[in-house]
């Protein structure tokens, strides 16, 4: 039996992932490639013996989010990295994908219709916001800059500008999340409201339920539209630095796809993060893992990256 040569390593964060996830990667690697050494590492910790039993071989390091604690003392590393919504959105935007027209919310801004419709969604492009913070959507003239001491403390205007985008009406609120590694899909989360879009004529500004799929009145399904899964495959190749992305997709009334974001900075492993039980009690699946034989994909996707990229 040969031994190995070069090393992959695994580093799993408490909390954003089950351990569990990554051992049976783990185990999917080792039947997969006998020439490649498999260390499971925490990320809270410095690991001082693992990383001097990797250090003598070419080795490459994967962490969905960025590394804490552990330091490898060599490798290739493939970790996520927390990015400025307006730094990814023009980076996805300069390499042709069809993100929404949007700018940064300044003291002088005023916005067309003629250019954006007649509503926009305001967002923050604060790196660390997440779970919808701080989004609105509202009618596009009324769009006005807000100071950073104008917003609550709570939220994320307080850290970095806002970004207006214009709204993507879809017949049927809906939104669709394609996690993939590499490129490669390895689940899909869709929600889709089962009424059409209302909006009161006599508001200017609206509520989240009012414009996303929200219960009672949605449903909830895994894809394999093959246009949604060809369009995150896209995304990767415009970021190729950050291995797990999680692309947020919408289809128009029209039928055309917008992407929104693919969420770089990794906290998105959807089979055991924080929001995996609810996803699961929605969608009615026990393992989300085994849609798209989530595991086995990524570990062959690893093993080519370490067989290819490891130092």
């Amino acid at each position: 039996m040969s031994l190995p040569e070069r090393n992959l390593i695994l580093v799993h964060s408490q909390g954003w992932q089950d351990r569990a996830d990554f051992l049976a990667i783990k185990a999917q690697v080792e039947r997969l490639a006998p020439d490649v050494a498999v260390f499971v590492v925490s990320n809270d910790i410095r690991s001082s013996v693992t990383r001097k039993q990797a250090g003598g071989r070419p080795t490459l390091i994967f962490s969905p989010v960025r590394l804490l604690e552990f330091r490898p003392l060599r490798g290739t590393l493939y970790a996520g990295a927390p990015m400025s919504k307006i730094d990814e959105m023009r980076a996805l935007a300069a390499a042709g994908l069809p993100v929404p027209r949007f700018e940064v919310i300044g003291p002088a801004t005023r916005l067309s219709a003629a250019d954006y419709g007649p509503l926009v969604v305001i967002k923050p492009t604060y790196a660390l916001a997440s779970w919808g913070q701080g989004v609105e959507l509202r009618r596009t003239e009324r769009v006005r800059y807000r100071a950073p001491e104008e917003f609550p403390d709570w939220h994320p205007g307080r850290h970095a500008p806002m970004v207006a985008q214009r709204f993507i009406d879809c017949g049927y609120p809906m939104t669709c999340r394609v996690l993939t590694i590499f490129g490669q899909p390895i689940f899909t989360y869709c929600r889709e409201s089962t009424r059409p879009l209302a909006l009161p004529a006599d508001k200017h500004e609206f509520e989240q339920r009012e414009y996303m799929p929200s219960p009672p009145d949605r449903r909830a399904f895994v894809t394999r539209d093959p246009a949604m899964l060809a369009l995150a495959a896209r995304a990767y190749r415009a970021m190729p630095q950050a291995a797990l992305q999680a692309c947020d997709i919408l289809r128009g009334k029209d039928g055309e796809l917008h992407l929104l974001e693919v969420n770089p900075g990794g906290g998105t492993w959807m089979f055991s993060s924080p929001g995996a039980q609810g996803y699961k009690e929605v969608l009615g699946i026990d393992d989300l893992s085994v849609e798209f034989d989530a595991f086995r994909v990524i570990a062959q996707a690893l093993v080519e990256r370490t067989r290819a990229e490891a130092i």
